[in-house]
């Protein structure tokens, strides 16, 4: 990183599981994982992953109920990835479930320094 080069400044937020988006990176037990997708009620993931196939089954069997209670995320799991492949996992959080997600604070430039103007009031020495 050069001198010049501006660096972001982050902070973590609480949201509410069901406002979770693709572009977030939650707090999945402890360690920060970044989404892929976000499956809710009346999604339906056979289009991605196809019928019967592990992923589309255990979305369907927590997200496709008749009353929505869940939320499922699918996120890139660096634990078990390697320089040739990204492998993924799921997780799933109750819609109404606090969740911590990464948030970009917005830039604000520094404020310029005041030119010093030397001291004010009485000079020692000199009655």
């Amino acid at each position: 990183m050069t001198h010049n080069a501006r660096r972001s400044t982050w902070t973590t937020e609480t949201i509410r599981a069901v406002d979770l988006t693709e572009e977030d990176t939650v707090l999945v037990g402890g360690i920060w994982r970044e989404i892929f997708d976000v499956w809710k009620d009346g999604d339906d993931p056979t289009a991605m992953f196809g019928e019967g196939e592990p992923t589309t089954v255990a979305l369907l069997a927590k997200t496709d109920w008749n009353s929505p209670c869940w939320v499922g995320i699918r996120y890139v799991d660096e634990d078990h990835s390697n320089p040739d492949e990204i492998e993924d996992a799921l997780h799933f959080f109750r819609l109404r479930e606090l969740v911590q997600v990464q948030k970009e604070l917005p830039y604000v430039p520094p404020t310029p320094a005041r030119p010093y103007r030397g001291r004010k009031g009485k000079k020692r020495g000199r009655q």
